[in-house]
């Protein structure tokens, strides 16, 4: 493919800097990760994890256009969004391929009537292109493709309406392909634990390009800790060998490239590939840019550092803040009767597209918590089917109050929840500063206002919340506020990642701390229930909450919850909701 490249490959003024014939020797780390592409090559899947200003798009549409010419097959192209497949097809695809003949020839023209040469579809002999984004379900299923180019994946969604990750909606495209099949991944990576592309990195031989020190030879790779500059004068930036110490000028960068070669650093399922911007030739972005990029973006605060980090440096950018480590709570999971007598009991609803998740929590008076069951009724929210699995599942856990999450499917949650008497509709909000649930007096006055049989979600301070459960998930005895995990399948390491799935942080806006919570990975649903669930305990108790049953309203103290049949004077049925 890179001879393929060079000479067939013409870069035009309106999408290069350096317009002209393509040489594979401008950028020599890009040799192999091409060649890899090559229908010669046995690697089916390519991981390229990678800093800006490195030529990795034009090695990208050389792929395009490399499958065109000279190994047709079915191509599906994927960016983040379908707006980004426009813009890309009409700015970067379609003036590559009309600047090079053997390539435009192939391609009908786009003014021919069914030319088959559309914005988001190319024809040519043996195959076709099809573009499209990883938010479009429709376009992720759109044919069988032998080459598959994913392209900035960490700006995909973790999951498409409900049906799983893009990624492997569009990798089962290459399944007739299997023996055959190229997929390039490539991306700028985001947070670490969220971010995709280090995720496949880490599962891939995790390449690295080593260059030779210009004074000893020594072989390795260009490391930021060995750039050096004199204090306040980052144009004086320099490499320095790990091995002798001697500094190298810019000027050198060019030869230590054209030296260099990529070594696997592990073992892995794919190939893969990391270069940050620091290898990026002379010209484009030098050392000295870097050194200056990181001086602004240290002083303008970590949003800048942040940036910094994924688009230079071509690695994740990890959160520091406080976090609670799920393994000490996965080891103090224990045995206890789940029928007792507690101060009331709550089911929190959280409302995904395919799926209701839901957990049911005991509650002592000074709110100690056990958790009871974790339930995940799988139907699409937005059909009845599922809300009536939902009405059947409360009448089995009788809870005195419910809270369901209004933020999806908002007219089934309000549908739900206006034909039952202790259930309420919730929207949260975030922010330092918001409480958990309003104050007794602003609610009452709130209700007082709606009208009758209209639905109001309450809102809930879910920051707040979230500090409350991460504090308690610290305490190590049985006291107010602690949390009790039963030794059951659900609780499972899935769980309680979840559970601790985000930290507190501290950002600067102009000099000005903020606290927020961020996730470091992307599944966070059992941390929503359980914040919801304290909302709920917190609602009942509240004095403008609607009448309960004495059943309900009967509470208890720490010493009374003991493993004995809990009683009431009613069931707690659909019909006594009503």
């Amino acid at each position: 493919m890179s001879q393929w490249a060079d000479e067939h490959r013409l870069l035009d003024q309106a999408s290069s800097s350096e317009p002209g014939k393509w040489r594979t020797d401008r950028t020599p780390y890009l040799r192999e990760i091409m060649d890899s592409l090559s229908a010669s090559d046995p690697a089916e899947f390519v991981v390229f994890q990678k800093g800006a200003q490195v030529g990795a798009s034009e090695g990208g549409i050389n792929f395009v256009l490399y499958a065109i010419h000279h190994a047709p097959a079915p191509m599906l192209y994927v960016l983040p969004t379908v707006d980004a497949a426009k813009r890309v097809s009409k700015q970067r695809i379609a003036p590559a391929i009309e600047a090079i003949p053997a390539v435009r020839d192939k391609v009908a023209t786009p003014r021919a009537r069914d030319s088959g040469n559309t914005l988001f579809q190319k024809d040519y002999p043996g195959g076709t292109l099809i573009m499209t984004g990883s938010n479009s379900a429709v376009g992720l299923r759109s044919m069988p493709a032998r080459y598959l180019f994913l392209d900035e994946v960490d700006g995909f969604p973790s999951d498409l309406d409900g049906e799983g990750s893009p990624i492997q909606l569009a990798v089962r495209r290459t399944a007739t392909f299997r023996r055959n099949r190229k997929v390039l991944m490539v991306s700028t990576p985001t947070i670490k634990g969220l971010s995709t592309i280090e995720d496949y990195y880490e599962q891939s031989d995790q390449r690295r390009y080593f260059v030779p020190c210009p004074e000893c030879g020594e072989m390795q790779p260009i490391e930021w800790e060995q750039i050096v500059w004199t204090e306040n004068e980052p144009q004086s930036a320099q490499f320095a060998c790990r091995e002798c110490g001697a500094l190298s000028s810019e000027s050198h960068k060019t030869n230590m490239l054209n030296a260099g070669e990529w070594r696997p650093t592990a073992k892995g399922r794919y190939r893969g590939y990391h270069l940050s911007s620091l290898y990026s030739p002379a010209g484009w972005y030098s050392w000295a840019d870097a050194a200056e990029d990181f001086i602004s973006a240290k002083h303008a605060g970590q949003e800048q550092l942040k940036t910094f980090v994924n688009t230079v440096l071509g690695k994740t950018w990890e959160e520091t803040g406080e976090q609670v480590d799920p393994t000490g709570l996965i080891l103090r999971r224990e045995e206890y009767e789940h029928d007792q007598t507690f101060a009331c009991r709550t089911v929190a609803v959280d409302v995904q597209k395919d799926r209701l998740e839901l957990e049911h929590v005991g509650w002592a008076a000074d709110e100690e918590s056990w958790a009871l069951e974790y339930v995940v009724l799988p139907g699409d929210t937005a059909q009845p089917a599922v809300w009536d699995d939902l009405a059947e599942t409360l009448n089995d856990m009788q809870p005195d109050g419910v809270v369901i999450d209004s933020g999806y499917n908002t007219q089934f949650c309000y549908d739900f929840v206006a034909k039952r008497k202790y259930c309420w509709a919730i929207k949260g909000q975030a922010g330092a500063g918001i409480p958990l649930i309003q104050d007794a007096q602003k609610r009452a006055l709130r209700l007082r206002k709606r009208r009758q049989r209209t639905v109001t979600p309450e809102p809930i301070g879910v920051d707040q919340g979230k500090a409350i459960i991460m504090s308690r998930l610290q305490l190590s005895e049985p006291s107010p506020g602690f949390m009790h995990f039963p030794n059951e399948t659900e609780y499972d390491d899935e769980y309680f990642a979840q559970l601790t799935a985000e930290k507190l942080v501290t950002r600067y806006n102009k000099g000005r701390p903020r606290q927020e919570w961020v996730q470091t990975r992307a599944r966070n649903e059992a941390l929503d229930v359980r914040v919801y669930g304290l909302a709920c305990v917190r609602l009942i108790g509240n004095k403008s909450a609607p009448k309960r049953s004495n059943a309900a309203q009967k509470t208890t103290t720490d010493s009374e919850v003991k493993p004995k049949q809990r009683k009431r004077q009613q069931p707690f049925t659909d019909q006594a909701w009503l």
